[in-house]
């Protein structure tokens, strides 16, 4: 197979930038989390593990570069 077809892999994951309900602070988190994720200002739950993918509680602002 020639060099140009060859396709890159690209990962799944990502890291977000999550918007918390209660204090509106900006936290970023792996989309991918395999434990519990809190916000660093005020301690609500902002991700829990879900097997593959982390539930998000909260708004998704958008993706980190």
């Amino acid at each position: 197979m020639k060099k140009e077809h060859i396709l890159i892999p690209e990962p799944n994951s990502k890291f977000l930038k999550i918007s918390c309900k209660e204090c509106e602070k900006e936290n970023i988190v792996y989309s991918h989390a395999s434990t519990h994720v809190t916000c660093k200002s005020c301690g609500n739950v902002i991700a829990e593990p879900r097997g593959s993918k982390a539930r998000i509680i909260g708004k998704v602002l958008g993706t980190v570069e």
